[in-house]
């Protein structure tokens, strides 16, 4: 398993740069649900690595909800700068999850464009930003971006969490959206709800959308 490490993601940055913005995403393959980025300021001149180390900081996807949570108590109370920045279902079937994942990245670094000197971004984006490069697999390797998947993580499955109280029938407390045999077969027999994505192939072809419900 690959961990985040300080010295690879300080090779990157140029010499004197102290603010480093990290902007990871979520949510991009569900079938219900918002686009999150989330972002996060680290101060490097202030930051101790074994603290993240200590708490586990590293791909959202590799952490427990309990320890997500337990780190975003953290970050909220010793006072890092972090934000997150969402798109809903409708705009992702009217704009494309490309155009939305964008926008949403233009939109936090607009947010804290006096802020930083640097900004690291998961994925292959082409942002045309002279103060920004992309990492493939960033929120493995760098703190920065590891801490911004989490805070998106833990944003985007609250407010599934909070969809579930009102369309339990799709379990999205425990599947958050995403394609499992259970969704599928809750959409086939329910049809989707407000916050499907009717652009996703498996809700497109449900029963209801042939249907044009």
């Amino acid at each position: 398993m690959i961990y985040p490490n300080l010295d690879f993601e300080k090779s990157l940055l140029p010499s004197g740069c102290r603010y480093l913005l990290g902007i990871d995403e979520v949510g991009r393959g569900p079938l219900a649900g918002p686009v999150t980025i989330g972002a996060f300021l680290l101060d490097l001149d202030n930051f101790t690595p074994d603290d993240f180390i200590k708490l586990k900081v590293r791909d959202s996807k590799k952490l427990s909800p309990f320890q997500r949570q337990k780190i975003c108590r953290y970050f909220q109370q010793n006072n890092y700068s972090f934000s997150t920045f969402s798109a809903s279902s409708h705009d992702i079937d009217t704009q494309g999850i490309a155009i939305c994942l964008n926008k949403l990245i233009i939109q936090a670094l607009t947010f804290y464009q006096s802020q930083f000197d640097y900004c690291l971004i998961d994925g292959n984006y082409e942002i045309d930003h002279p103060q920004v490069i992309s990492i493939i697999k960033g929120d493995q390797k760098c703190f920065s971006i590891a801490a911004a998947s989490i805070i998106a993580k833990e944003t985007r499955d609250s407010e599934m969490s909070k969809m579930h109280n009102l369309y339990p029938q799709y379990d999205f407390v425990n599947n958050s959206g995403y394609g499992t045999a259970s969704h599928i077969s809750a959409i086939k027999k329910y049809g989707p709800c407000p916050i499907h994505r009717r652009s996703f192939k498996p809700v497109l072809e449900s029963p209801s959308c042939q249907r044009g419900i």
